[in-house]
């Protein structure tokens, strides 16, 4: 009985509204219903292809996993150095201390760590990070540390830490 009285109660609302609310009426429900299922497809899709985006951003491709790391004959280190320094000048970055210690033993992979204190801009600093590992493939960023000790300061006293791939001792 309930259900007979709610049909009677919409049909007297629809023959209330007239043709022309009818109408809006129902194109609205249509536009509901095909935004139900079309938009669910593309959401689904979408959320799909960011998960997708983002394990790729975090895994290199299976050709770059297995490809050789590029190394560096260690008399070409000397050349490097002066490129980075030179990088930094570019973007304004003063570079007056620094470590660099040689690793690795014989018959083993060799790498120069090059750890330089920094402090700059967080658009500076990442625009010479881009510049200087595009520039050298075989610089690597082992890490990146950043400290503001103000939250209104607009530069950041960074340390960063590379790693020169080089070849093989033996």
């Amino acid at each position: 009985m309930k259900t007979a009285r709610i049909q009677f109660h919409v049909i007297f609302q629809f023959t209330r509204l007239g043709w022309p609310g009818a109408l809006g009426a129902v194109l609205l429900l249509a536009a509901l219903a095909t935004d139900l299922l079309v938009n669910l497809g593309l959401e689904e899709e979408v959320a799909t292809r960011q998960a997708q985006a983002a394990s790729r951003a975090l895994l290199p491709a299976a050709a770059e996993r297995q490809k050789k790391p590029i190394t560096l004959p260690r008399e070409r280190a000397e050349i490097a150095l002066p490129r980075l320094f030179a990088a930094a000048r570019r973007h304004g970055l003063s570079l007056d201390e620094g470590r660099y210690a040689e690793t690795g033993k014989p018959g083993e992979s060799r790498f120069l760590r090059i750890d330089l204190p920094v402090i700059a801009r967080y658009s500076t600093l990442r625009a010479f990070l881009a510049e200087v590992l595009d520039e050298n493939p075989a610089l690597l960023l082992e890490s990146l540390e950043l400290r503001r000790d103000d939250i209104g300061a607009t530069e950041l006293d960074a340390r960063l830490r590379f790693m020169l791939n080089l070849e093989t001792a033996r």
